[in-house]
């Protein structure tokens, strides 16, 4: 249960400095304002507060993390993750100031400090101190306007556990290169239970013991407050201090070895059930041989063991670890690119500009066509065997020709399988850069995210073209183009471990009239095509027709999920048609010129912004 303690100065200079932002006053000891307000204790895992729950107070969070969750109305008070909290921010001010019930539910990840202002304090200070009813009101505007972007669950990552699974040179040889790149990042201590009075602790790691000493638990306050990272190793022989650790964590690393075993070791699921495990978001982090092995058996890895995310980390490719160092350091790069059929060849022109400005992409996702380039590019291969291998399945393979009685569909889609199978022959889990895409079930619209499995079958699924290709089964379900629900998943991106979003939008806007009052005759139309002196009528053909459909289904949600982006990337590629599969390299083309002037003013002002060099480089 929560624990209400004195107030903040006595307790917590980190709350005292919360106050005094939102009061924007100096607060000192015995001050009466701090008679109005208590500290509130959470231990890792604990609840702040459910659903449905009276709305009677205000939060302040002065050290720790929290989630918040919706829940379904079915007793899973976890059925979709919302956002996290991080030191400095407020929590309850909708239903504080209006008296409704708690709509969501707030638990903490891991021991969590805060300051509860009752509504009748809240009133009484609002009349005293404006600028804390002008900073909640502004907090309540943000909340509630629809457009605003939703934080990245992975800002202001602080308290890291590096769990390695086993002790062998690799895994060790990870964790030392890890933690050296974290140090170069900024300020950080790396705690070790063996080496605590090393590195300044006043009093050493006592094993067994069923508390933490108060001198090293406010030590460790005090590390935290003075350093940007605070590193937990965790040996797999000291579990005492691997339950503290992770009660104190934002993220999770569990570090393996693919080459051992993958079943979950006896200790690791001792931990696991332990009461006051950790909620924290938990990493699998792989580390594979080199990049010239395909990886596999990932999902052995990922059967009977939590993990929220996985990433492999190939011995021969620096930038893995670096992608680790991104994910937690809230700089992350992840990708999404848009449905919009033969003008999603101009992903791939987008993709060559990032890799010339330095850009690393993290995570990569995306619907239809898009899941389809999305896909390629997470594979083993180079951007030029992309591009190749794109041109001669989308050119040569002629893969929208296999024309059938259309019953369910105008295509069989059969050749696009078989290509599709050919050409991305790999599982979701096994790919060097993770991925998503988006398909729509048939039977009640819900929509499905594949994030493993085959991942012909998986982009076959999202690319599912309603009226011109056969529904996919996947799960003994009929799933069609993750278009009709979603063409430009940035939510489901906003969701991963990743810092910032670059978006590309394909859908068009521009407004065309024709030059006939009504539509012509399909013999006027024929006629048009192939006497030379008949009027010739512009009128899309069946093909184009449901492929528009499918688009305009979704254009206001792809227009809000594109302002959500941190870039939103259109390129000029209105003028091709849907099925124009022969301008595939204009296309591409046209993709990357636009990317790369719209990159470099993007970089450009950035940098300017933050005085210093930016993008994921």
């Amino acid at each position: 249960m929560s624990s209400h303690g004195d107030t903040p100065p006595r307790t917590d200079r980190r709350a005292l400095r919360v106050l005094q932002h939102y009061f924007d006053i100096e607060l000192h000891r015995g001050h009466p304002l701090l008679e109005e307000v208590e500290s509130v204790h959470l231990a890792g895992g604990e609840w702040l507060m459910h659903q449905g729950d009276a709305g009677d107070a205000l939060y302040f969070l002065a050290r720790g993390r929290l989630q918040a969750w919706a829940a379904d109305g079915k007793g899973n008070e976890k059925a979709r993750f919302l956002n996290e909290i991080v030191p400095g921010e407020s929590v309850g001010e909708i239903s504080m100031l209006t008296g409704a019930p708690r709509t969501v539910g707030i638990q903490a990840i891991r021991d969590s400090l805060l300051v509860r202002m009752s509504r009748e304090a809240f009133d009484r200070l609002a009349h005293e101190y404006p600028v804390l009813a002008l900073r909640v009101a502004g907090n309540v505007a943000n909340l509630l306007q629809n457009t605003a972007r939703a934080r990245s669950s992975t800002r202001h990552i602080k308290a890291i556990s590096l769990l390695p699974l086993d002790s062998d040179a690799r895994t060790e040889d990870f964790c030392l290169q890890f933690a050296r790149r974290l140090a170069r990042q900024a300020a950080t201590v790396n705690l070790h239970p063996a080496r605590l009075q090393e590195v300044g602790a006043p009093t050493a790691w006592v094993e067994g013991s069923e508390s933490t000493p108060y001198p090293l638990l406010h030590w460790l306050h005090d590390q935290e407050d003075g350093h940007r990272f605070m590193l937990y190793a965790c040996p797999p022989d000291r579990p005492d201090w691997t339950r503290f650790a992770l009660r104190q964590s934002d993220m999770v690393l569990l570090v393996a070895n693919a080459a051992s075993d993958p079943n979950p070791r006896p200790w690791e699921v001792e931990i696991g059930r332990s009461p006051d495990a950790a909620i924290a978001r938990r990493i699998l982090v792989l580390l594979q041989p080199s990049a010239d092995e395909e990886i596999r058996n990932t999902g052995a890895w990922l059967d009977g063991r939590k993990v929220d995310f996985h990433v492999h980390v190939r011995k021969d490719c620096p930038d893995d670890i670096d992608r680790v160092s991104r994910i937690v350091s809230g700089t992350a790069l992840g990708l999404v690119l848009a449905g919009g059929a033969a003008r999603g060849f101009a992903h791939l022109g987008v993709y060559r500009a990032m890799q010339e400005a330095g850009i690393t992409v993290d995570w990569i996702g995306g619907t239809s066509l898009g899941a389809i380039m999305a896909g390629a590019l997470a594979s083993p291969r180079s951007l030029d065997e992309v591009v190749d291998i794109a041109r001669t399945a989308f050119v040569k393979g002629k893969p929208f020709s296999d024309y059938t009685l259309p019953v369910v569909s105008l295509i069989r889609g059969r050749r696009m399988e078989r290509l599709l199978e050919k050409h991305l022959p790999f599982r979701i889990e096994d790919l060097p850069t993770p991925f998503f895409c988006i398909s729509c079930h048939l039977d009640n619209g819900d929509m499905s995210v594949h994030e493993r499995g085959p991942l012909a079958q998986a982009v076959r699924a999202s690319a599912s073209i309603p009226g011109i290709i056969p529904p996919a089964v996947v799960d003994r379900r009929l799933t069609v183009d993750g278009a009709v629900i979603n063409n430009l998943p940035v939510d489901i991106m906003q969701g991963k471990p990743v810092g910032t979003i670059v978006a590309v939008d394909l859908s068009a806007d521009k407004v065309y009239e024709v030059d006939y009052p009504a539509l012509p005759s399909p013999w006027a139309i024929l006629r048009g095509r192939r006497l030379p002196f008949a009027r010739k009528y512009r009128v899309p053909g069946m093909s184009t027709v449901m492929l528009k459909a499918t688009e305009l289904g979704t254009l206001k949600f792809v227009r809000e999920m594109g302002a959500q982006a941190d870039l939103l990337l259109q390129p000029p590629v209105r003028q091709f048609g849907l099925t124009e599969v022969k301008a595939f390299d204009r296309i591409v083309e046209a993709g990357y010129q636009h990317a790369k002037s719209e990159i470099a003013a993007w970089l450009a002002q950035r940098e300017s912004q933050q005085g210093a060099p930016s993008g994921n480089r």
